[in-house]
Order: structure tokens, then C-alpha cells, then sequence
């Protein structure tokens, strides 16, 4: 029974309570539920994985303009490149480094249409 009360005692009673002494602390802003961990680039399969994240971001749509611009002047530039190489000096084996090359083209490709079709949305929502 004397333990009962001095449990009493270390909690003060509504009666002493002062608005101004309450204190609530809110974080500004709270953690996220679930963090991703990014393997390193350093071992292969962590380079694959970073890869093709990359590749997701730029075939969603997902990357500013910019990016989108700049992968085109590099990877079409190089695929034009190759085309012209090919033409000029009939060589068959250039054609098929330009279907390797096709595959950046491609995801490329997919980006900008995402990218209009998101563009498109936006403004229908407006």
C-alpha cells in the first residue's frame, strides 16, 4: 500500500499542472517509413542494379529535360555517327554495333514519350 502512494507522489496531480509548462515536441520533419538501401557501384551486381534504376528514371519520364536533351545529342549523335560509318564504307558488321547502340535510343525514346504524356496531363488537370 505505501508503494501505491509514492508512485502517486512522482506524478503531479492535474491540479498542478500549467498550461505553460506542457511541452510537446514535433519533429519538423519525420523520417520516412522505409529507406531504400542502394548497393554499392563498385561490385557487378550493384552496377547492374544502378543501371537499370537509371534506365527506369529515364524510360518513366522521370528526369528534367535537360538529362533528356543531353542523352540524346550523346547517344544519337553516336548512333548517327555509326550510320554514316556504315554507309560510307559498306561494312556490315557497323550495322550490327548500330543495333547495340539502338538500345539507349530506345529507352530514350520511351522517356520523351513519357515525359510529352506527362506534360500533357498536367496541363489537361488545369
Amino acid at each position: 500500500m505505501n508503494k501505491n502512494n509514492d508512485e502517486r507522489q512522482q506524478f503531479p496531480s492535474n491540479n498542478k499542472l500549467d498550461p505553460e509548462q506542457i511541452v510537446v515536441e514535433v519533429s519538423v520533419a519525420p523520417k520516412p517509413p522505409y529507406q531504400e538501401k542502394i548497393p554499392s557501384g563498385y561490385d557487378p551486381m550493384g552496377e547492374i542494379y544502378l543501371r537499370g534504376r537509371a534506365f527506369r528514371g529515364l524510360a518513366g519520364g522521370k528526369i528534367p529535360w535537360w538529362v533528356l536533351i543531353s542523352g540524346w545529342i550523346i547517344f544519337g549523335g553516336l548512333a548517327v555517327l555509326i550510320l554514316l560509318l556504315a554507309f560510307t564504307s559498306a561494312a556490315v558488321e557497323l550495322l550490327l554495333v548500330l543495333l547495340i547502340d539502338s538500345i539507349p535510343l530506345i529507352i530514350l525514346w520511351r522517356g520523351t514519350v513519357a515525359k510529352l504524356s506527362t506534360k500533357k496531363q498536367k496541363s489537361r488537370r488545369r
